[in-house]
């Protein structure tokens, strides 16, 4: 009766936890950073490397309300998930306050202070957690990727520091390599606010900054990995393929640029890539979960369930906190082995993680193969409250109540689907077959004819209508 399961892919970007909306509060902390800056060094940027150090002092400090506020909602968030949520909703309410220059003659150089006050919003809080918890897991590799390269640039310039006490006469070659230097921390930091962009879903603004930071350093794989996101996400998959490729031949061993290029090749279904592509990321980091649970889905696509389970299994082994993964594994189980019993304990799982229409919608199909039909009903009702537009809820609900023989209900629920998506076959074809046990003969050829139009080589259809017509006398 129609293709009634739906896999929640996993891509770069969906949405996360559900929780109660509460009157939006805001927290302001203050935070101080410094940075000696040596001769040769550029007073504009050497502002912006205190400022940056004031800037995560501040997302120190805000760290601890949202753990505490996560904690209020039962949610016990891992310490890296904090700290990059936290960098990427803390806003600056205020110019930052720079202090007068402080020439420091023990650490050889001119000290600037700064402090910057910045807030972090409830609201903001909710936004992020809501996000899917694999857009999460990028946003907290990349995080930490792009530590690791500010920590190396820190200790690029403190041994160019070092040389230029050591070697004076070396000025201006040191001063070149620090303008290099300041290219690179600059183009870094553009990275960091076309994230914060990314994340927001201005996909357009955040491809512009990380235009703007290869500008300042064309080497840079972070960029072009986060302007390949953005590509993707505006659904330019092939030059999304140009950037990620262009960022894995900058750093062979990047597991997130080989994971997002392999999410590209799904998308695009070219499935043999994408595998080739996980099996590096996995290979590269073997703890990733990511790639295991998107090549199950491959693997599902290719009706190959049971190394898409051998997938869904690792994948939640590595973070049992998956909805995605439970419910990938649930339709596996339901579609391969008809084992719903063990589907609907997938989904139970997967709704203790995440309120989803989707994964309302696929117990309420394993109820219906159950012949459970209310329990599916009060599922489709569910799913229905959630998103008032979910076609597919309307359509299988309406299935459930042709099962009851409440045909007129149904009726009215295969007309919902079909006004919310007028090109939805299942639901034409459906309701086919409800004016048909109605003996409304012409209805029931209409919806027919118009379920072929829409997939003209369908052989349930092309049957049913001559059985239409058979019932008709013609």
């Amino acid at each position: 009766m129609g293709k009634i399961f739906r896999r929640i892919v996993s891509t770069l970007f969906i949405i996360g936890f559900l929780l109660v909306n509460a009157v939006s509060h805001a927290e302001i902390y203050t935070g101080e950073g410094s940075y000696v800056m040596s001769e040769g060094e550029n007073l504009g940027v050497a502002k912006e490397r205190a400022k940056a150090d004031a800037m995560r002092n501040a997302c120190e400090k805000a760290g601890t309300y949202v753990k505490s506020y996560s904690r209020a909602r039962d949610l016990e968030l891992e310490e890296d998930i904090i700290e990059t949520m936290t960098a990427n909703i803390i806003k600056l309410v205020e110019n930052p306050h720079f202090y007068p220059l402080e020439e420091v003659d023990n650490l050889e150089g001119v000290l600037i202070r700064v402090t910057v006050k910045a807030q972090i919003d409830d609201s903001d809080i909710n936004r992020w957690l809501k996000k899917d918890e694999q857009q999460k897991s990028e946003l907290v590799s990349q995080m930490e990727a792009l530590r690791k390269a500010n920590e190396e640039q820190a200790r690029q310039i403190a041994e160019l520091k070092r040389q230029l006490a050591n070697n004076p006469q070396d000025k201006e070659l040191i001063t070149q390599k620090f303008e290099n230097e300041d290219k690179i921390f600059l183009s870094n930091q553009k990275v960091e606010e076309a994230t914060r962009l990314w994340e927001n879903g201005k996909y357009e603004d955040a491809i512009k900054l990380c235009n703007e930071a290869l500008d300042l350093n064309s080497d840079n794989e972070f960029a072009y990995l986060r302007r390949g996101a953005a590509y993707s996400d505006l659904g330019q998959y092939e030059r999304a393929l140009k950037d990620f490729d262009k960022s894995i031949e900058l750093n062979p061993n990047f597991n997130i640029a080989y994971h997002n290029r392999g999410l590209a090749y799904q998308r695009l279904n070219q499935y043999d890539r994408a595998i080739s592509d996980y099996n590096k990321a996995i290979q590269l980091n073997p703890n990733f979960y990511m790639p295991y649970n998107n090549r199950g889905n491959i693997y599902s696509n290719l009706k190959q369930y049971e190394q898409a389970i051998q997938d869904y299994n690792k994948a939640i082994q590595l973070n049992p906190n998956s909805y995605q993964t439970y419910n990938n594994r649930g339709l596996a189980y339901s579609e391969d082995f008809k084992q719903y019993e063990r589907a609907i304990s997938d989904f139970n799982k997967a709704l203790e993680f995440k309120q989803h229409e989707v994964i309302y919608t696929n117990r309420g199909n394993a109820y219906r193969y159950l012949k459970q039909y209310e329990r599916a009903i009060q599922d489709y009702d569910k799913a229905i409250e959630l998103n008032p537009n979910y076609d597919m809820a309307y359509n299988n609900r309406g299935l459930a109540y042709k099962n009851l023989g409440q045909y007129e209900r149904a009726i009215q629920d295969f007309n919902k689907a079909i006004e919310l998506n007028p090109k939805y076959f299942y639901a034409y074809y459906n309701r086919g077959w409800v004016y048909y046990f109605l003996k409304q003969y012409q209805q029931a050829l209409k919806d027919f004819d118009k379920a072929l139009e829409i997939n003209p080589n369908n052989t349930n259809a092309k049957n049913s209508r001559a059985v239409c017509l058979k019932a008709m006398g013609r």
